[in-house]
């Protein structure tokens, strides 16, 4: 028998023992819409199988614990220590689906999350091209912003525009960067902004890394996907996507198989 056909039988008797060995390190889960209305999309995840999702963590959280995206800016790298992998939950870009659909079951779970607001958006009835048809309001606005921070949900700037950063020059992507940190401030209580950026489709370039370090950014969350660990970029910390297609196999083998 190959060792990895030995390995892979030992972990599959510990799942089955109900013990489970996750990855070392901490791990950042993507997401962006939750939604039952939309037709199935990688970036659609359907309410059921996020509270799936969600329930698989709060089972195993003698292995996992999750944590705010705060907790870990405060804590690094001392978050890196103790038994548990750590979880951070996130969304992009900030739909109202957010909080109609994800807000609840966090809630129920007791779970903190991240969402990166693409602000030029927050509490009009503008959208991204791909919903444009979609009747009524499709992001969210400050009101609900306000009461998801109430329970644990935390807000970071995404751009206020969503561009394609690496395209535009150095004052264009600081304009874009900087408004969009400046208008989440303005609607946050003080001193209680995130310091981590969030690069819409992942991308920059060496303008926009200067430009984040210079406008105070701590950390910023790339969507290369992987584990972070002590040696992990501060300015290109790792995600774990959550495709709209993952059930609730595909999602605990990204957990517990892939990224080992």
């Amino acid at each position: 028998m190959s060792s990895t056909l030995f390995k892979k039988l030992i972990r599959k008797f510990k799942h089955l023992c109900g013990q489970f060995d996750a990855p070392k390190g901490v791990i950042i889960l993507m997401y962006h819409r939750v939604n039952d209305a939309l037709p199935a999309h990688n970036l659609v995840t359907r309410t059921k199988v996020f509270e799936g999702q969600m329930r698989f963590l709060y089972r195993r959280r003698n292995v996992y614990q999750v944590i705010s995206l705060k907790e870990f800016e405060t804590g690094y790298p001392a978050v890196f220590e103790g038994p548990k992998t750590k979880v951070i939950i996130t969304f992009d870009d900030g739909y109202r689906d957010n909080y109609q659909n994800a807000f609840p079951v966090l809630k129920q779970f007791g779970f903190p999350a991240a969402i990166f607001l693409t602000t030029s958006l927050v509490g009009t009835d503008n959208r991204f091209n791909r919903y444009a048809k979609i009747p009524g309001r499709d992001m969210l606005n400050w009101e609900e912003a306000a009461e998801m921070y109430a329970h644990q949900i935390s807000f970071g700037a995404h751009t206020a525009s969503h561009p394609h950063l690496p395209q535009f020059s150095y004052e264009a992507q600081y304009q874009e960067i900087a408004q969009s940190r400046a208008c989440v401030d303005r609607n946050l209580p003080r001193g209680e902004r995130l310091d981590t950026f969030c690069y819409p489709y992942g991308e920059y370039n060496a303008d926009t890394l200067a430009i984040v370090r210079d406008l105070g950014f701590r950390y910023a969350l790339s969507v290369s996907q992987g584990v972070n660990t002590p040696e992990t970029p501060l300015y290109e910390l790792k995600r774990v996507e959550v495709s709209g297609f993952d059930d609730i196999k595909s999602f605990e083998y990204k957990m517990l198989e892939k990224y080992k």
